[in-house]
C-alpha cells in the first residue's frame, strides 16, 4: 500500500506520538499563545511582554530578588534575565544594585512605576485565571495544578540531566598564524 508523503500515516506501535494538536506539549503552547494575544495589547502599551510582565509581579510579591532567584523561579537562561532587567531598568520599572557583599550579585527591586505595571498585570491575570478556572472546573483544579506542578519538576530535572551530561562548550579561538 503505497503511503502519502505529504500526509504521511503515523506508526502502529504504542510509543507514537498523537497528531500535535492533542500533543500536552502543544496544548500547553496553544493556552500560553492565547494568553499573549489576549494580554499583548496592554503589554505594547506597557512596554512589556507576557515574560517581562511576570517578572515584574514576582518582583511585587517578593519586594527584591536576584538575578539569580528570577532565573530559579522563570527557568530561564541568565542571559535572557539579565537582558530583561536591564530592558526594565530603561523602562523605569525598576533599579538594579550590586550585592553588599559580593558584585557578581545583581539586586533587583520595582520602582513605583514597577509597582503599578504589576498591579495593572495582576489585573489582566485575575481575568485569564478566572477564564481558565471557569474552562477546567473548581473541582478539577486542584488535580490540574498538581499535574502541571509535577509536569514542571520533571522537565526541570530533565534539563538538569542533559545539563550535566552536555560536553562543555570550547570558546571559539583563532590560532596564530
Amino acid at each position: 500500500m503505497p503511503t502519502d508523503q505529504a500526509h504521511p500515516q503515523p506508526h502502529d506501535d504504542a510509543s507514537a506520538l498523537p497528531p500535535l494538536a492533542e500533543r500536552i506539549s502543544f496544548l500547553v503552547h496553544r493556552v500560553g499563545a492565547h494568553m499573549a494575544r489576549i494580554a499583548n495589547p496592554w503589554f505594547q502599551e506597557a512596554g512589556v511582554d507576557l515574560v517581562t510582565s511576570r517578572m515584574i509581579v514576582l518582583l511585587a510579591e517578593r519586594a527584591e530578588l536576584t538575578a539569580g532567584e528570577i532565573v530559579k523561579v522563570m527557568a530561564l537562561p541568565q542571559s535572557t534575565i539579565s537582558h530583561q532587567l536591564k530592558r526594565l531598568e530603561g523602562l523605569g520599572y525598576l533599579t538594579r544594585e550590586v550585592g553588599p557583599d559580593d558584585s557578581r550579585i545583581v539586586i533587583a527591586r520595582l520602582t513605583p512605576q514597577g509597582v503599578e505595571v504589576a498591579r495593572r498585570s495582576n489585573a489582566l491575570s485575575q481575568e485569564v485565571v478566572s477564564a481558565l478556572v471557569a474552562a477546567i472546573g473548581e473541582d478539577d483544579l486542584p488535580i490540574v495544578r498538581a499535574a502541571l506542578k509535577r509536569a514542571d519538576a520533571a522537565l526541570e530535572a530533565m534539563y538538569e540531566a542533559r545539563q550535566s551530561t552536555a560536553a562543555p562548550r570550547r570558546k571559539n579561538t583563532k590560532s596564530e598564524s
